[in-house]
């Protein structure tokens, strides 16, 4: 009996601690909600993360939060393995898509998702950097020619002038890409960053002056290749060992660089076998003709970039070192703003660019220096200004690919798309420009773009590799300040 009575106590105890753990339950479950049954028709669908927002680690989030987000699936509902799979597999596409260096993430919309208002923005813009006090220079190069100053003054005030104004072009360009990705990121910076060469090309070409656009083209490829991309390498070796970089991106730019450097070896080896004279017909019918096939080549490699190979092109999940958020960067300008101060910048530019062409003769000659140094070193250096900052900014911050694309995009740029435009829009100007650029020209070219091709061969990079870089552009440039024109 007293065996019996002690079963009875215990069976007791346990019905009731069970209803107390019911109840406790349904309170619980009242509190929260009621259960939802996930199946593939109730799933919700999951957008692209915008721009405007930013990413927060779970731990930093509020339990409550965190708790009311979460879903639970009892084993006892009707299709719940069913369910479990596919919430399984949704799951497993949040952590790869959502995925930061750090860990899980989860959106949240960001404080500084609204760029503040345009005049707030402009000063921030103008304030941003010590060097744009040389933009006091602007109005004294806008009156240097009207008073008849010194092409020497005129030249030095010109190139004081552009650098800010280049500066700022970079700036308003960083800003519009931050409302796009970092492919056309990189492709708006190449474009307005060579905006600065290509005008001061045009006007140069209107004057006669073809030696100087030729050696100043040679010399905006070589900049890129050697003194940019040598620049961001240190920048970016400083703070990491080994600094990784979307190798399909920068074989395809050295690969196309290789081509446009083979366009203009063949008029040059045309000439040194005797096959053809110098600015004859069949010189102009060949360069022009291959300025017509690089233009289209480039229009394929623009369609391969952004259409059919884009995923490439877009490093979503790039290994950048944030240490922490003030850090992150900001949008200052709205994308109307960004498109107003691009405007700005590129037609001053435009004004000062005539003004600096035609005082190189001037200057050449006031300081002793050929015409040839002058267009290959110090109008590529004030022209690729932009570049220079921005991907110099860019590796600092552990961003390769984008200092890669803007350094590598904006050699090709000008390789596949200025040289041949500049031949081309010599045809109705009445100025025989052609792709003969000489044999000494050529071949450094040939051998720079070979150095830069075997350095981005692996992958990734180093700060020794950038100082080579750096080196070459060195013994190139002096070689150019002893050559005669």
């Amino acid at each position: 009996m007293a065996d019996l009575f002690h079963s009875k106590m215990e069976s007791a105890k346990k019905e009731a601690a069970e209803a107390e753990a019911k109840a406790k339950e349904a309170q619980k479950r009242k509190q929260i909600g009621p259960t939802p049954i996930v199946t593939r028709q109730s799933m919700p669908t999951y957008e692209p993360m915008p721009a405007t927002e930013k990413l927060i680690p779970h731990d930093s989030l509020p339990s409550d939060a965190f708790e009311a987000g979460c879903s639970t699936l009892t084993p006892n509902r009707p299709g719940w393995t069913k369910a479990r799979n596919v919430l399984t597999t949704v799951q497993h596409m949040q952590r790869k898509a959502y995925r930061s260096p750090k860990g899980m993430v989860t959106r949240f919309k960001s404080k500084d998702a609204n760029p503040p208002p345009f005049l707030q923005g402009s000063k921030l813009v103008l304030t941003g950097t010590p060097l744009n006090l040389l933009l006091v220079l602007v109005p004294l190069a806008l009156a240097a020619g009207p008073l008849k100053w010194t092409s020497g003054v005129v030249f030095a005030l010109c190139c004081g002038a552009i650098l800010p104004l280049a500066g700022i072009l970079g700036d308003a360009t960083e800003q519009v890409a931050m409302h796009t990705n970092d492919t056309l990121g990189g492709l708006l910076n190449a474009t307005f960053g060579n905006a600065t060469e290509l005008i001061v090309c045009v006007f140069a070409l209107s004057r006669g002056l073809l030696q100087v656009v030729q050696v100043s083209l040679l010399g905006s490829i070589l900049s890129n290749t050697l003194l940019v991309l040598g620049c961001a390498c240190v920048a970016g070796g400083l703070r990491k060992m080994q600094c990784k970089f979307n190798v399909v991106a920068a074989r395809s730019n050295t690969t196309l660089l290789q081509i446009s450097i083979l366009g203009l070896m063949v008029p040059t080896l045309l000439e040194k076998t005797g096959q053809m004279t110098l600015l004859g017909k069949v010189d102009l019918d060949i360069s022009r003709g291959i300025s017509g096939s690089l233009l289209l080549l480039y229009c394929f490699y623009i369609y391969f970039q952004l259409v059919t190979h884009a995923t490439l092109f877009d490093p979503k999940n790039e290994d950048v070192e944030e240490d922490s958020e003030a850090e992150e960067e900001r949008q200052i300008l709205t994308l109307s703003g960004g498109l107003v101060w691009l405007g700005i910048a590129t037609l001053l530019i435009a004004v000062l660019s005539e003004s600096l062409t035609g005082a190189i003769e001037g200057t050449a000659e006031e300081l002793g220096l050929s015409r040839s140094f002058v267009g290959f070193v110090v109008i590529p250096i004030v022209g690729n200004a932009a570049e220079h900052s921005t991907a110099i900014v860019m590796a600092h911050k552990g961003k390769m690919d984008l200092a890669f694309g803007v350094a590598l995009g904006s050699s090709t740029q000008i390789a596949l798309f200025v040289v041949p435009l500049m031949v081309l829009l010599g045809w109705p100007m009445g100025q025989p420009l052609d792709l003969y650029f000489g044999l000494f020209e050529t071949a450094v070219t040939f051998l720079s773009g070979l150095i830069v091709s075997l350095i981005v061969a692996g992958g990734e990079t180093n700060w020794l590799e950038g100082v080579m870089l750096l080196f070459s552009y060195g013994l190139i440039s002096f070689a150019f300040f002893f050559k005669t024109d």
